[in-house]
């Protein structure tokens, strides 16, 4: 079976949180999903994950809504939904890669539990424990 990394390029790893057909995240529930990952919103109107126990002031890990323009108006979350989140990560910028992706997959796995979605590598393959091993062995 061929290897397919391709949500992952040599600076970016990119898992999504698709909603299921005619049931997207919405409103303040989605806010809600958000907030408990410990994430908080800031830079370019989107949603960041910033390590604890770090002076740094750099994401490790981001979140955008998967519908354009990608940010969130937090003014207007009670008539806002889409039907996807996108997570990313610059590779680059982080300096524990496993430690960060790590935290990345648990935020993924809490969102789509908690807003009933479904995990995606990038934006279209679904996710599974193969993957998550790829992934893994790029964090070098």
């Amino acid at each position: 079976m061929a290897s397919d990394v391709s949500s992952i390029t040599q600076d970016f790893v990119i898992i999504s949180v698709v909603a299921k057909p005619g049931q997207p995240f919405a409103s303040y529930d989605l806010l809600q999903a958000i907030s408990a990952t410990g994430m908080q919103f800031g830079a370019m109107n989107i949603f960041h994950y910033y390590c604890p126990s770090s002076m740094e002031k750099k994401p490790l890990f981001s979140l955008a809504s998967a519908t354009e323009p990608g940010e969130f108006d937090l003014n207007q979350m009670g008539n806002f939904s889409c039907n996807g989140l996108t997570l990313f990560m610059d590779v680059r910028q982080v300096s524990d890669k496993r430690k960060a992706f790590t935290l990345m997959v648990e935020a993924a796995e809490q969102l789509a539990e908690d807003l009933h979605g479904e995990l995606r590598a990038g934006t279209r393959n679904p996710w599974n424990d193969q993957v998550k091993q790829q992934y893994l062995e790029k964090m070098v």
